[in-house]
């Protein structure tokens, strides 16, 4: 098994048959930080991550991400064992705002399974809100919450709305039941009429970023 997300990347490029320079080119990565992130000392980025996942849709992301299971996925076979979840590598959740999400229309780019852990879908994160639990580069995996009444303001959820997709801590107003504020350390509170939510979801587990 490959050492390092760095030794994965290049096991990629050796799998395609594609040098530096194309690669480069498919990832819309400059080559000069694409080489400085692979082959030199610095830092993989998020950012390179997830072009690869959008652009080799067979890559595994638990594999790329964490070593586990094989390089090229199925993802039909992936998508029927137990404990696997669709992955949006191309719909980042911000710590702020994103456009919606809606499960029936989107693909999933790949699937991650995460032994002893339980989510419906995972997305990367972007923004940095919900620091220092939650940083930007990380990826949630999420449940979907069946009633607004279930909301406990400990928890940490993805909020949907027809206009954004964002983290939040959250809770009801004390005198309008129909309000509900959202909260993250980082930045003021605000609050959201409730008929806005189109879908909340419990974030259950979070793979750190690199």
């Amino acid at each position: 098994m490959d050492r390092t997300i760095k030794d994965r990347i290049l096991s990629v490029f050796k799998f395609k048959k594609i040098n530096a320079n194309r690669a480069s080119r498919l990832l819309g990565i400059p080559q000069r930080t694409l080489n400085r992130q692979v082959n030199e000392d610095g830092k993989v980025g998020m950012e390179l991550v997830y072009s690869l996942l959008n652009t080799f849709k067979d890559i595994s992301p638990a594999w790329l991400l964490l070593g586990h299971g094989e390089m090229v996925q199925d993802a039909d076979a992936l998508a029927a064992v137990e404990g696997s979840a669709p992955f949006f590598s191309n719909l980042p959740v911000s710590a702020g705002y994103k456009e919606a999400f809606d499960p029936a229309r989107e693909k999933p780019t790949g699937f991650i399974s995460m032994p002893g852990l339980s989510a419906q879908f995972y997305f990367p994160v972007s923004g940095t809100s919900m620091e220092p639990e939650i940083h930007s580069g990380d990826i949630i995996g999420v449940n979907r919450v069946e009633s607004l009444r279930d909301v406990d303001p400990d928890k940490i959820y993805m909020i949907v709305t027809n206009e954004s997709r964002m983290i939040k801590r959250c809770h009801s107003d004390e005198n309008d039941d129909s309000i509900m504020w959202c909260v993250s350390p980082n930045y003021p509170s605000f609050k959201i009429n409730k008929n806005d939510i189109c879908a909340l979801f419990h974030v259950v587990n979070r793979i750190e970023r690199l």
